[in-house]
């Protein structure tokens, strides 16, 4: 379930219900001339569009945002590399998981934190291939995009031994086993492609 669409599905029913209740104690209050009945009606339109409104906006302002990210953004391919919560975001006590989404730009590993909406990661299982859209430092899911499409470099791409946001700077090398040229980010290692052997670059430059 996409928690932004139940938010502001709930928060709409909410502020309608509460405020077709409201109007019809305030306007009964009105005709018995009853001023207790229509203070209570007042107050229940209050509390209900109140709390109602603060959860269909909730819902509204973030579908907004993805759905901007979604059409002014750069689309990119990348693979779910793990997960983390929002534990600001709750649905029944558990919080909304978001994606760690690692892809390439310009040859370059990097990764990006992607909201789901959504408390089960069911759908989204590590190592699938993703579409997202980067807009202005921030990252949205494209609907309907997890697959199972082999991406070029996508072993390095799941490979635990790359931390993009340390990446400064990467080296050209051979594979020791067949040759293949490879950058390798230093201090860290890639898998060849070709071969599948792990090179590593020291922080002095060094492969092995």
């Amino acid at each position: 379930m996409d928690v932004n669409k139940f938010l502001k599905s709930f928060g709409l029913m909410f502020v309608f219900i509460g405020a077709m209740i409201g109007l019809g104690l305030t306007v009964s209050g009105i005709v018995a001339k009853m001023g207790t009945l229509i203070l209570i009606g007042m107050c229940f339109i209050a509390l209900f569009c109140g709390i109602g409104g603060f959860f269909a906006l909730t819902g509204i302002n973030n579908l907004k945002r993805e759905q901007r990210i979604n059409e002014q953004g750069v689309a990119v391919m990348g693979k779910i590399f793990d997960y983390v919560y929002d534990h600001q975001m709750n649905f029944n006590d558990q919080p909304t998981v978001s994606l760690i989404v690692r892809y390439k730009e310009n040859g370059i590993i990097k990764q990006a934190v992607v909201r789901t909406g959504q408390v089960d990661t069911a759908a989204f299982p590590r190592g699938a291939t993703v579409t997202i859209s980067l807009f202005e430092g921030e990252a949205a899911l494209v609907p309907g995009s997890v697959s199972d499409v082999r991406l070029p470099d996508e072993e390095n791409l799941l490979n635990p031994d790359i931390d993009p946001e340390k990446i400064h700077s990467s080296i050209g090398a051979s594979c020791p086993a067949c040759g293949a040229n490879l950058m390798v980010p230093i201090g860290m290692s890639v898998v060849c492609p070709y071969c599948g052997r792990k090179v590593r670059a020291d922080k002095a430059g060094n492969v092995q």
